[in-house]
């Protein structure tokens, strides 16, 4: 019989800090796909570069962790973790900071380098490659990105070969997904669905007042 097509999956964000539920939303990502019939071989979670994130804190008068400390963080976070990646491009990029499309075209282009240069000895990497012949990657986000940037839509517009998974939160109706372009996952089980890097930034400023 016919082989599944592979993928591989990405997220990105300020993960100021990051937390067990950015790698969970990865992991609900891949539920989704291989109900679908894919192979989903890896994920990467990407911090955001401080270019980003930076003025983002001042804009909300919260706490901003470096991206040397939440590359660290996140290291640290899915320490052999078979699945689950960081991806350190974007947050160590010099210069502007590069947008979530950007990084998962640099994605992209790492994996057809790849596949370029291995197939030939391992003929299975080809699975990964999709229509326009380019690494087949699916970006993993949350209902608020995916609205504020249009992603029910498709990503598309953005650059070939890339779909999208959205992931809610227990309490959210999501918009109804569109398959092969957008898929909607299940939302987190169990505490891990509360996690959130807002309110972990709150902890730090009570425990500062405290002392």
């Amino acid at each position: 019989h016919r082989e599944r097509p592979a993928c591989v999956l990405l997220t990105t964000g300020a993960m100021n800090p990051p937390h067990k539920g950015h790698a969970q939303l990865l992991r609900q990502a891949r539920e989704r796909l291989e109900g679908a019939g894919y192979q989903v071989w890896a994920a990467w979670m990407s911090p955001s570069h401080d270019g980003y994130v930076g003025p983002k804190a001042i804009s909300k008068r919260t706490v901003h962790l470096s991206s040397k400390l939440r590359l660290h963080l996140a290291h640290l976070l899915v320490l052999g973790d078979p699945f689950v990646a960081v991806g350190y491009w974007e947050a160590s990029k010099k210069g502007s900071w590069p947008d979530f499309p950007q990084v998962a075209e640099e994605l992209q282009r790492t994996l057809k380098r790849l596949v370029d240069d291995q197939a030939e000895l391992m003929p299975t990497l080809n699975l990964l490659l999709g229509e326009s012949g380019w690494p087949r990657v699916f970006y993993a986000c949350g209902t608020d990105h995916a609205e504020r940037c249009g992603l029910y839509d498709g990503f598309g517009r953005f650059c070939a070969d890339v779909g999208v998974v959205v992931v809610p939160r227990q309490d959210e109706a999501p918009e109804p997904e569109r398959p092969p372009e957008v898929f909607v996952a299940s939302a987190a089980p169990g505490e891990v669905a509360g996690f959130s890097s807002t309110k972990i930034r709150e902890s730090f400023q009570i425990a500062g007042k405290d002392e």
